[in-house]
């Protein structure tokens, strides 16, 4: 650690002291944040501190348990004893499927057109779906789902559970491999797989310079409508995120994400107050879908 970053660390670590011990912000706004969703976090910052220069916001660990406010992508726990006393929801992601490019199973993904019950076939497992989902069409060592490895998230702050809820299951039925930390190792993990798929956010699936998808990545084809089909299928993120926002697409999870908080003060609202608002422009730069406009 360089003298410079040292001594700016002792100084917030100072200012956070102080506002711990006199309940006050001093200016400060600490805020937790995973890798996945610390970018557009970062973008926020940058927006509403060119309004609000005096006010400081530290970005933390997405483990951190003591900031002013956690951006979580997981759905609120249902434990009542970890529920948070107060969230602001501030933006939504989208999940879509996708395998490597270099699959040697691509040309056989790509054949198919994958419905709600494919898509459960393929990611749950045998055991726990419905008896009309097992009936075989062909034998069970010659179908392509068990050709397939599915990973998937393990952190109780991964997207699995979203994935999961939107299919009527639960994140442990889900099949295949688990790995742990940021969801964004899901795509590093079936990269050296080859035969395996996988879910994630727009927002780690798409290079957000270019606008396109991630070249070692291909999206499996979802049995939607013809307009809908070319929009997801033309590897562009603009028009993937305008689709989504329009249109209720149900073979893609949509959820909230928020601020969690226990307490606020004069700063930190007028900050929750401007994502809400004049916040929403940056969503898209990093792949977040806008709060619908009668939010």
């Amino acid at each position: 650690m360089n003298a410079k970053t040292l001594l700016t660390a002792i100084a917030v670590a100072t200012t956070l002291t102080a506002r711990g011990a006199t309940g006050q912000n001093d200016g400060i706004i600490t805020i937790a944040a995973s890798k996945t969703s610390k970018p557009l976090v970062e973008r926020w910052i940058e927006g509403y501190k060119t309004l609000h220069p005096h006010v400081q916001i530290v970005v933390m660990s997405g483990g951190t348990t003591d900031a002013d406010l956690t951006l979580t992508l997981a759905p609120t726990p249902s434990n009542p004893q970890e529920t948070p006393t107060k969230v602001t929801y501030v933006a939504r992601y989208a999940l879509l499927p996708v395998t490597p490019a270099s699959n040697p199973l691509l040309a056989d993904i790509q054949q198919k057109e994958w419905k709600s019950k494919d898509l459960k076939k393929l990611f749950f497992r045998a055991e726990d779906l419905d008896e009309e989902y097992e009936e075989a069409t062909e034998s069970k060592h010659n179908r392509l789902y068990d050709k397939l490895t599915v990973y998937s998230g393990s952190s109780r702050k991964s997207v699995t559970r979203t994935f999961a809820a939107h299919f009527g299951r639960r994140a442990d039925d889900l099949r295949g491999n688990r790995i742990a930390g940021d969801d964004l190792y899901l795509l590093s993990a079936i990269e050296e797989e080859k035969t395996a798929v996988t879910f994630n956010t727009l927002s780690n699936l798409y290079d957000l310079t270019s606008r396109t998808l991630s070249p070692n990545l291909v999206l499996l084809p979802l049995s939607v409508k013809k307009a809908q089909s070319e929009a997801l299928l033309s590897g562009n993120l603009d028009e993937t995120l305008q689709l989504i926002e329009s249109q209720h697409i149900d073979l893609i999870p949509v959820e909230d994400i928020g601020f969690t908080y226990q307490t606020t003060d004069a700063d930190i609202d007028q900050f929750l107050r401007w994502v809400v608002s004049d916040g929403q422009q940056y969503n898209h730069q990093q792949g977040f879908l806008r709060l619908p406009q009668n939010s």
